[in-house]
């Protein structure tokens, strides 16, 4: 299950927090959308949190984390299954359940 942790609309930029199963620590996931000319392409960046071990990152994992992401996106864009839309301000949770406003997506917030 991932928790949405930070969005920046004008950036294309989200920031999940998954939970793990056992013997595994949870991730953070960078997910930005970069316009190139007449398509786009998406990037996502996982990481351990950083009080978590950096050598448990598991990348066959990640690799399905990111395949499972690419094929919901794929899904929406097909029309197979629908997207919520709520519209949100740019903005990051803090690890105290606090929303502050997320001013620019090259720089990563302070949970």
């Amino acid at each position: 299950m991932c928790e949405v942790k930070a969005a920046h609309n004008e950036g294309h930029a989200l920031i999940l927090w998954r939970r793990t199963k056992a013997l595994s620590w949870p991730k953070l996931i960078m997910i930005r959308a970069v316009e190139n000319g007449s398509g786009s392409s998406v990037s996502v960046a996982v990481q351990s949190l950083p009080e978590g071990a950096g050598g448990l990152i598991d990348g066959r994992r990640n690799a399905k984390l990111v395949d499972e992401y690419i094929r919901g996106i794929q899904d929406v864009l097909s029309g197979a299954i629908s997207a919520p839309a709520r519209a949100v301000v740019s903005h990051y949770v803090r690890d105290d359940g606090t929303e502050v406003p997320w001013d620019d997506p090259d720089e990563f917030p302070g949970f």
